[in-house]
């Protein structure tokens, strides 16, 4: 690689670095819940969150995110294993989807107050969401009049319990959905075979999503630009629903899982992807993965600033929370040092795969040098020892590291720098 090009690249990760900073989320608690928690949502104001237990006796929870108490509400008596939830914008109603009902739960009383059995007994009722105006509920219907699958459409503010159905021929089974910012159509996901669809919900009209083969289950749309995520195989797709075609693929689950489901913070920042092995949170910034947490789950929620996502493992009977942490990230800065102390630029730099660190102390000193990413994350230590005044060097082998901008910080008694470094390779 040419001096010009080193030079042209390190400037422009520089300005970006400067732009994007990203969050970081930590695992903070995990609330039990039940039997078998499977859906979640969280009001708009993000007060509750609304947990379904896919189990019998049928149950649903009611959990305040100030202090994580429980309500719950037993829905065995018309119909147990609770799966699908959606809350209205006014944050009153939650419609939660059993197999063969909808059944509508006032989140202030906690009282039942409607209920809408699908027409088919045999019938199988997974997602659910609302259009962004809260007046109409979408769910796919498995087996409408027993013999054919879609969309079915229903008054969600309580007034009418009839519906309407909107077919979709498809070789899978309809079971994930998400509703368009602007309410016009709703992209339904196909377990196992077919490709998942794109349904105008005022012409009925259906179109193909192109460029998924393995079939798929976790979608969820932006909430300002014409894109979705969906799974696909083990997966992470961006769809154009311009084109109606995957535009990118942006990760792979590290086992060979399923993406159980996806969310996306209103901003469009950033998402999060629950698979049964683990969850990775992705920068939608730059289409990357950013952390990637162990554990797995079902479904997840976030709220409306991102701060917190909650996610319902099914597993151990619990909703595992994830707070926002405030950036701990290591900035490049000046030498405020005692006389003759002299922390010298790493050589070379850029570097690929080792740079060595040079440094002078002028006195007996405690020195300690640790190597962080862009992120703020701890790579490693490189000297962590009492030290006689001298002049010393110490290299980094980033060997085992992806390219990028990383920082090593020098502390040496009341003094501390540190400095940027650029891995090429």
């Amino acid at each position: 690689m040419n001096i010009a090009k080193v030079f042209t690249i390190s400037i422009l990760i520089t300005f970006l670095l400067s732009a994007i900073v990203n969050a970081q989320w930590s695992f903070d608690t995990a609330v039990t819940a039940g039997t078998n928690p499977t859906g979640i949502a969280i009001t708009p104001d993000g007060s509750k969150l609304v947990v379904t237990n896919d189990a019998k006796p049928g149950n649903v929870e009611i959990i305040s995110t100030s202090d994580y108490s429980i309500s719950n509400i037993d829905v065995s008596s018309i119909e147990d294993y609770p799966n699908a939830v959606a809350i209205t914008p006014n944050d009153s109603i939650a419609l939660v989807n059993t197999m063969h009902n909808t059944i509508f739960i006032n989140l202030y009383t906690h009282v039942i107050v409607k209920t809408i059995t699908a027409p088919c007994a045999s019938t199988t009722l997974y997602a659910i969401a609302l259009t962004p105006d809260g007046k109409t509920a979408v769910y796919p219907d498995l087996s409408s009049g027993c013999t054919q699958q879609g969309i079915r459409l229903a008054d969600a503010s309580g007034v009418s319990t009839s519906t309407s159905f909107i077919q979709v021929n498809t070789s899978g089974v309809l079971t994930g959905l998400a509703v368009t910012p602007d309410g016009g159509s709703a992209l339904v996901t196909t377990f196992s075979l077919g490709s998942p669809k794109l349904v105008n919900l005022q012409t009925s009209g259906v179109q193909n999503i192109s460029g998924i083969s393995s079939g798929s289950y976790g979608v969820a749309m932006f909430h300002n630009s014409n894109n979705a995520l969906i799974f696909d195989g083990d997966s992470l797709d961006l769809v154009s629903l311009t084109s109606n075609s995957v535009s990118k693929k942006i990760s792979y689950l590290s086992y060979n899982t399923n993406f159980q489901n996806i969310v996306i913070t209103k901003d469009d920042k950033y998402a999060i992807a629950v698979g049964a092995i683990e969850k990775l949170v992705i920068s939608l910034a730059n289409d990357s993965v950013i952390q990637t947490f162990s554990a797995g789950g079902t479904n997840a929620a976030v709220n409306s600033d991102g701060s917190e996502f909650y996610v319902t493992d099914s597993y151990n009977g619990t909703v595992r929370i994830y707070k926002e942490q405030s950036p701990t990230l290591v900035k490049e800065n000046q030498n405020s040092s005692p006389a003759n102390f002299q922390l010298y630029q790493n050589y070379p730099n850029p570097f690929n795969p080792t740079t060595t660190i040079q440094y002078e102390i002028p006195k007996s000193e405690l020195v300690t040098i640790n190597v962080y990413d862009v992120l703020g994350k701890h790579v490693t230590t490189l000297v962590d020892t009492k030290m006689q005044p001298g002049k010393y060097k110490v290299d980094f082998n980033a060997e085992k590291l992806p390219s990028g901008i990383y920082f090593y910080q020098i502390k040496a008694g009341k003094f501390s720098a540190a400095k940027k470094m650029l891995l090429l390779k």
